[in-house]
């Protein structure tokens, strides 16, 4: 009998769960009656209802009902994210380390590739970009392929409140997902916005910045960390205290 407030947990096993013959993988589903024949070499975990498989050294797609939605092709593949997966031709490994990257592309979920593979390093769709790398510099592309920056930045960061950080000849700034560089790159290091504000790095002391790039804080600070609780840990001349998000400070005496 249950103790007054405990609540039974109940286990939601997956519509398709995975099945293996000796060195071979399928699917299965609750009742054990085999859905998707075992003979794949390898397999993933289903996402936005497609699966990663492997067969004869080769990766590629299947749905639920195990029809193949690309060709088992790719030298290496990625599980699907918000509608995409990364494709590889060209990887090499040994003893599961990489020893030659290759190219990485993306398809859609009709297994269309809408992003050629040709680049070095791809990022995760977000805020309807793809952060792209090719040789040494990155860039940003939409779903379609098409440059919305060029390929130019030493670095980039990953989208928060529809921003994102890039860095170009040793300095950060910010761009939204239009391309257009809202903040200039003039920084020496910067954080991620949270909540409308962004520690930043200039000389080698910290402040704080919101969108439109004006001064939330004077940039005066040793160090600036994000804590919680709407506050933020900081030193300065050798004090330690706080700042609210609207560079309120709270020092001791």
């Amino acid at each position: 009998m249950e103790n007054s407030g405990e609540q039974k947990l109940k286990l939601k096993l997956p519509k398709l769960i995975p099945y293996r013959i000796k060195d071979k993988w399928g699917f299965c589903d609750k009742n054990k009656k085999i859905v998707i024949p075992v003979k794949y070499d390898a397999i993933g975990t289903f996402s936005d209802e497609l699966v990663k498989v492997k067969l004869n050294g080769k990766w590629g797609f299947i749905n639920e009902k195990g029809e193949e939605v690309t060709e088992i092709k790719y030298d290496e593949v990625e599980d699907f994210n918000n509608g995409y997966a990364k494709i590889n031709f060209g990887i090499k490994k040994k003893d599961d380390k990489i020893t030659f990257p290759g190219k990485w592309g993306i398809i859609n979920k009709e297994g269309k590739e809408v992003i050629p593979v040709q680049y070095h390093e791809l990022g995760n769709f977000s805020d309807g970009l793809f952060a792209a790398k090719l040789n040494d510099k990155w860039g940003f592309l939409n779903e379609k392929g098409k440059n919305v920056t060029p390929i130019k930045y030493d670095e980039v960061g990953s989208f928060h409140e529809e921003l994102v950080a890039v860095k170009l000849d040793g300095k950060w700034g910010f761009i939204n997902n239009q391309g257009k560089e809202v903040i200039p790159l003039t920084y020496k290091d910067v954080g991620y916005f949270e909540e409308g504000i962004v520690k930043v790095n200039l000389n080698n002391w910290w402040g704080l910045i919101n969108k439109n790039g004006k001064g939330v804080t004077p940039i005066k600070y040793d160090s600036l960390e994000y804590y919680r609780d709407g506050l933020i840990a900081v030193s300065v001349d050798g004090r330690t205290g706080f700042i609210d998000k609207n560079g309120n400070e709270y020092f001791e005496d």
